[in-house]
């Protein structure tokens, strides 16, 4: 049900006539400190706290709320609070320019960002919501009766998971988009929401549950149709049992710094309320006010404010798939944030037979890190539209749901991995994981091997072990050396080739100078088995 059109009215000539005479603007206020007098695990829900018990993941100061006394303050000089975030311990605020002045000597105040007011008003969507115009809408026929989604699917050996029975039952999906137009009544989501699997929603820009209404807002309903669309004879999402939440983050009439804010927001709901993956189809790079443009060393850094919030939901349990971007082809070329982050699951394009697309973004220039980090189908990729339709589009946006619906079937038959160990599998079962690149990362993943890798984790390093064991240098030239500190003991070293093949071997080994001279140059897996689990490590020959 759209919202009244005479509120809207109303309330847009209150509004008119107040800043008339009153000069307000937003910012972001960061905090320099937090209390600890609550009882924290009250904001959770209950699979959040059993989350955090299965994964052995403390509570800590950021989980704690910002400072109710500052808010209070803030308050007292007349500052109306739009958000706060714990995480980045700030709040997001609208309050007279001239009071600025006087909380800006408050002493817990650790800094202040002016949200500038653009000087023209355009409608500047994200790399993301750009995907929403590259489609088709009309209903498209297909010979095959089984589902159009099936290539895409199978490009990834997806259905492998599903013929196993793990369709994403007990696992619960947030997607962070422009809006869900017409998801409630949208025959897309009938199985859905007859189950109530859709367990909420919010609209983080205008500060309300509906995000349904808003036409603008198809973006993040096709992006959704990827993961939990289904239309009998012709089309089946990745991951179409797992409960859902809704969350709209970009403002549709605006790019701006705060979008970013509301990304984070709702990534820090998102764990509050026990999610276990996270599709985001958005990225930023410039805005309609040129100083709060990011540049590459911001995203080399990880010093965005939505790179932050991505990277703190990773350390708290959360897989994070991120849209790398389709600046291919534009002036910036590169991912953008927040698929940037360390943390970030940055998901690229290709078509059906595996062939980046042209739009994909680049991983970014003087950097070290595999990004974009794996690819899916997002040439011609069957979606379900606003209708329930079979429609046709592309971009990195639609790439993205489909790695995340199937993420989350393959933690479901591995409820007891780390959200690091699935990601891991995933990018070891690439189809280019020793010579990963900066259009495609480590390829495109196989999820029958990611599922074969955990059920027998050959490739899988144990994380408990990956402090205990150093294996220097690297590069090598001749002589690689593997020492093991702490308890554990050296069971097997093998090594593998780039295509494959096994060129050394040694059980129960007692040297630890391996004399690889013999060996080309190259990349190289080594595979270390020890009494207390699997290491995993890249090793480059020069």
């Amino acid at each position: 049900m759209a919202k009244s059109k005479f509120l809207i009215i109303l309330s847009f000539m209150a509004v008119f006539s107040v800043q008339a005479k009153i000069n307000t603007s937003k910012y972001i206020i960061y905090f320099k400190d937090k209390t600890f007098d609550i009882n924290v695990k009250a904001l959770f829900n209950t699979k959040a706290i059993q989350q955090r018990n299965r994964f052995n993941i403390p509570f800590d100061e950021r989980d704690y709320p910002v400072n109710a006394n500052y808010i209070e303050q803030l308050k007292q000089n007349n500052a109306i609070i739009l958000h706060t975030t714990n995480w980045l311990n700030a709040a997001l605020i609208r309050i007279e320019d001239k009071k600025l002045a006087t909380i800006a000597q408050f002493p817990f105040i650790a800094s202040i960002v002016k949200i500038e007011t653009a000087k023209s008003h355009k409608n500047t969507m994200s790399v993301a919501t750009q995907d929403a115009c590259v489609g088709n809408e009309d209903e498209l026929a297909f010979e095959d009766q089984y589902t159009s989604s099936f290539p895409q699917v199978n490009l990834l050996h997806g259905e492998y998971l599903h013929e196993q029975g793990f369709n994403g039952e007990n696992m619960t999906i947030a997607v962070c988009d422009n809006g869900f137009y017409n998801v409630y009544n949208n025959p897309a989501y009938a199985a859905v929401m007859a189950d109530n699997r859709l367990l909420g929603t919010y609209d983080f820009v205008n500060n309300d549950s509906t995000v349904h209404d808003d036409t603008n807002g198809k973006h993040g309903t096709n992006c959704f149709s990827f993961i939990a669309g289904m239309k009998d004879s012709q089309y089946i999402g990745t991951a179409t049992k797992s409960s859902y939440y809704l969350f709209q983050t970009e403002n549709n009439n605006s790019e701006r710094l705060q979008e970013e804010f509301n990304l984070a927001s709702a990534l820090e709901r998102c764990n509050q309320l026990g999610v276990d993956v996270v599709s985001i189809s958005l990225g930023y790079t410039t805005f309609d006010v040129a100083s709060e443009n990011h540049d590459t060393t911001d995203l080399r850094n990880n010093s965005t404010p939505a790179a932050k919030a991505v990277n703190m939901a990773s350390s708290k349990g959360i897989l994070v798939c991120v849209a790398a971007g389709n600046e291919g082809l534009k002036p910036w070329k590169y991912i953008s944030t927040p698929s940037d982050a360390d943390s970030a699951f940055c998901i690229a394009s290709v078509d059906i037979n595996g062939v980046v697309a042209g739009s994909s973004a680049y991983g970014l220039p003087n950097d070290a890190r595999v990004k974009p980090n794996v690819a899916a189908m997002g040439v011609s990729a069957k979606y379900l539209n606003d209708a329930g339709n079979v429609s046709s589009g592309g971009g990195t946006s639609y790439a993205t749901p489909q790695l995340a619906g199937l993420a989350a079937c393959l933690w479901q038959a591995f409820p007891t991995k780390t959200n690091w160990e699935i990601k891991t599998a995933i990018e070891q079962s690439a189809s280019q994981y020793l010579t990963p690149d900066k259009r495609i990362g480590y390829g495109i993943p196989d999820f029958k091997k990611a599922y074969d890798l955990l059920a027998n984790p050959t490739f899988v390093s144990t994380k408990s072990i990956i402090d205990d064991i150093h294996v220097f240098p690297n590069p090598f030239q001749n002589i690689l050396a593997v020492q093991c500190n702490g308890n554990a003991n050296l069971q097997s070293i093998q090594l593998i080739n780039s295509v494959g093949q096994m060129v050394y071997s040694a059980y129960t080994p007692t040297n630890n100078m391996l004399d690889f001279s013999y060996l080309s140059t190259g990349m190289y897996l080594l595979q270390i088995t020890t009494d207390k689990g699997v290491f995993i490590k890249k090793i480059i020959k020069e």
